[in-house]
Formats: structure tokens, C-alpha cells, sequence
């Protein structure tokens, strides 16, 4: 078999798309398929189903990715031992993240990641949802729960707080509150309730907020742009909050809010020297960052 072609063959079952993969790799499509067809006529096998949604690996498909990826991981551990690390490290990387984590914090890092990493190209997927990793839909994922099924390596990443907010000029308007019960002349901006695509983010089920008149979205940053622009009082992360400095901190001792960020990565590629550099670099910047996350002492 030649590695070359195993190569390629990653690239499609990684993407799913031949598309994709092959501009990936830097060759033409028609190249791409020939080169998987010669590596399945090599193994007496069908390596993927075309369906609707792209290639699909077989069930021997699935396995020879399984081998592929160790063979893959020892070469470039091999590479990285004999030359410089950072100049071989290259390869894409799929990230998905919430919509709130992914633009406010991960986004306007990445430049310093792209500079010391040049040829890892980072798929960033900020949504308000996640990708699936358990059907290879993103190699690492950034979650508020940890998960439990699957083969996957989780850690945490870091706890982070939420505190409520309002607009500097919205409360030289309306006074600022000094309980819960000064909040009935604000309006709640918050998420649509029946919308909410992950229990941590149930904030209002903690609070007393529940009853007051509300503008809601299923976007965080679009209820960071409501805030903003004096719609009303709402619970944001810190991280996003500390954007915009006009944005106040109100009934801090009424109402903070605790969450976790889990890391979660495949088993099988957890090891690979990309993947290790992306993990190692979002770890240092998220400790080198960690005021913007939790209040002092906590």
C-alpha cells in the first residue's frame, strides 16, 4: 500500500466530501477518487457508500481509518523527533464551540495560534449547538456538559461565570436596581425559552427574573448586541461581557452564575501532534486569560 494514498484516503473520511478533502490536499478531485479506488482494489475491499450526505465509511472502512491514524500519528511523531515540530505540523482541525466561547473568546485568538502553527488550519464551528464527535463531525469539541458516551478523552477546560447586565445609559434612565424586586421597570433579554439547546444555559429557572417582560433570541451575541444598545438587563458570561466596557455589572451578590467548559477530543487521535499543539496552546491562553472567565478567588 502506498502512503500516499492512505493519505488521501483520511482526508475524504475525515471530510466526507470529495470536494473538500481534495482541495485539502491539494490535488484535483478525479485524482482523489482514483487514488481511493487504487487503495481499495489494493485491499479487495469497499472503503465508502456514496450517499446523500457524501462518502460514508464502511464498516472496513471505519477500520482501516482506525490503523491509518496510528500509522499516521508514529510518522509524525517520527517527523517531529528529526526536524524542527512546528514546522511539520499541518492539517486541519475542526473545532465546534458555542456561539458565545467561539466569537468572544477563541476567534480573536487565533491569529496568535495561526503564527506560531502556519500550516494547521482551524475550522472554527461557533453555533448555538455542537457538532457530533461521536460521528467524526468535528475533531475536538468545547461543551458545557461533559460527555459520557462514545470513545472520547474529556478534560476541563475551565469554569466560567454569568452576571447580569445592563447598558451604562439604560441605568442613568431607570436607577440602578439594589435587589431583585428594582428590576420591574427593565426588560429581560434573554433566550427563547423552548429553544434552549443545552440545560446549563436554563439561567432564569435560578433567578427571579422569569416574569418580567423579555426580548429574546436564541443568539447570545445577538442578546449581546440588545445589552449593548440599552435593550434591557440580561445574564451574560463574563468573557463576552468584558467586550464592551460600558456594559455594567448589576446585583452581584443577588445573581452570579457558575458553568464548566469540558474539552472533549476522540480517542483514537487525541495523541496526534496537531491535535496536542491546538490543546496546549488553548489551555495556556485560557489560564493566561482566566480574570476574563472568573472573579478573583474563585
Amino acid at each position: 500500500m502506498n502512503w500516499d494514498d492512505m493519505r488521501l484516503f483520511l482526508a475524504v473520511a475525515r471530510n466526507g466530501r470529495v470536494s473538500i478533502a481534495a482541495k485539502g490536499e491539494g490535488v484535483d478531485a478525479t485524482t482523489l477518487i482514483r487514488r481511493v479506488k487504487k487503495l481499495e482494489d489494493a485491499l479487495n475491499c469497499s472503503l465508502f457508500e456514496l450517499t446523500k450526505r457524501g462518502y460514508i465509511l464502511t464498516d472496513q472502512g471505519q477500520r482501516l481509518v482506525r490503523y491509518a491514524e496510528k500509522a499516521e500519528h508514529f510518522l509524525i511523531e517520527a517527523q517531529n523527533e528529526l526536524n524542527d515540530e512546528r514546522s511539520h505540523l499541518a492539517g486541519t482541525i475542526r473545532v465546534s464551540v458555542s456561539e458565545g466561547f467561539g466569537s468572544g473568546f477563541l476567534a480573536p485568538l487565533l491569529a496568535d495560534f495561526k503564527q506560531r502553527y502556519p500550516a494547521i488550519c482551524i475550522e472554527l464551528v461557533a453555533t448555538s449547538g455542537f457538532l457530533n464527535l461521536n460521528k467524526r463531525e468535528a475533531d475536538i469539541a468545547i461543551l458545557l456538559e461533559r460527555p459520557t458516551k462514545g470513545l472520547l478523552t474529556t478534560e476541563k477546560l475551565t469554569d466560567y461565570q454569568l452576571n447580569l447586565y445592563a447598558h451604562g445609559r439604560l441605568l442613568e434612565e431607570k436607577g440602578v436596581p439594589e435587589n431583585v424586586g428594582d428590576l420591574s421597570p427593565f426588560t429581560l433579554v434573554s433566550y427563547v425559552p423552548d429553544l434552549i439547546y443545552a440545560p446549563q444555559l436554563k439561567f432564569f429557572e435560578e433567578t427571579a427574573l422569569a416574569q418580567l417582560p423579555a426580548l429574546r433570541s436564541t443568539s447570545i451575541n445577538a442578546q449581546y448586541q440588545m445589552l449593548s444598545h440599552g435593550a434591557g438587563v440580561g445574564i451574560l458570561p463574563k468573557f463576552l461581557a468584558a467586550q464592551n466596557s460600558e456594559l455594567v455589572r448589576i446585583l452581584a451578590n443577588a445573581i452570579t452564575i457558575k458553568r464548566t467548559f469540558w474539552l472533549a477530543t476522540h480517542k483514537e487521535t487525541r495523541s496526534q501532534a496537531r491535535f496536542q499543539a491546538f490543546i496546549q496552546w488553548l489551555h495556556a491562553a485560557v489560564a493566561h486569560h482566566k480574570d476574563r472567565f472568573l472573579d478573583q478567588g474563585q
